[in-house]
């Protein structure tokens, strides 16, 4: 009878300390709620064989709404821009986006493209394709899948440190003859989506030249200026 006893308690305890709830799988590196927004400041830099072009300007992006598809609860998210003169946001969206947390992966559709943008739960290491529901994605062979970095370290964008950030790495390849192609977006858990910095360059073939020097490409990077709810 004590040996029972023993062993029930044993399985009891077995079972509590395994408490799905009490788990933290990340999800709150990307919060979905109705009414949450972030603003943005973006700066692209466009080359081609000829010009430079540089622009800034700001972006907005609200979680407006949300709709059940089958059991999965899809949110609506309003993508708007506008000129770094202008002092009031457009009253219409320029695009519509959804997400979606489905199979402990988070779904953001872009122009009707799917990207696997984050998985859970979170891990230092973890690499995934991006790309997977993507028929003509760019990202195929495990050398490309994206990869989560730096998990719960510090970040600063433009003076002010947020204590538990992630690095999503979407390509990290550079060489000195024809290109780079270096691009990761930082994520803040209690907020989300803080931070892209993507650089693609493609170099001038010519040994006239000297090395390294861009023929075309971009280089954009947006930073979270401000967040809330509406």
């Amino acid at each position: 009878m004590c040996c029972l006893t023993l062993l029930v308690c044993v399985h009891s305890c077995k079972l509590q300390s395994i408490d799905p709830e009490t788990v933290d799988l990340g999800h709150d590196y990307y919060p979905l709620e109705i009414g949450r927004y972030i603003i943005y400041n973006q700066h692209d830099t466009i080359y081609n064989s000829v010009t430079v072009v540089d622009t800034t300007y700001h972006v907005k992006e609200v979680i407006h709404d949300s709709y059940k598809e089958g059991t999965e609860e899809k949110f609506i998210v309003y993508h708007y821009a506008k000129k770094t003169t202008d002092t009031v946001w457009p009253i219409q969206p320029d695009s519509v986006w959804t997400v979606v947390n489905t199979n402990n992966q988070l779904i953001r559709t872009e122009s009707n493209i799917d990207y696997i943008k984050l998985v859970f739960p979170v891990k230092e290491g973890k690499a995934w394709n991006g790309n997977a529901k993507n028929p003509a994605g760019e990202f195929t062979s495990s050398d490309k899948f994206y990869r989560m970095t730096d998990l719960n370290k510090p970040y600063t964008i433009n003076g002010m440190v947020y204590p538990n950030t992630l690095k999503m790495t979407i390509a990290n390849q550079s060489d000195e003859i024809v290109s780079m192609d270096i691009r990761y977006d930082i994520y803040a858990k209690g907020i989300g989506f803080v931070k892209k910095d993507y650089t693609v360059y493609y170099y001038k073939q010519d040994p006239a030249l000297p090395s390294k020097t861009i023929d075309f490409g971009s280089h954009k990077v947006m930073e979270m200026t401000n967040y809330g709810r509406e």
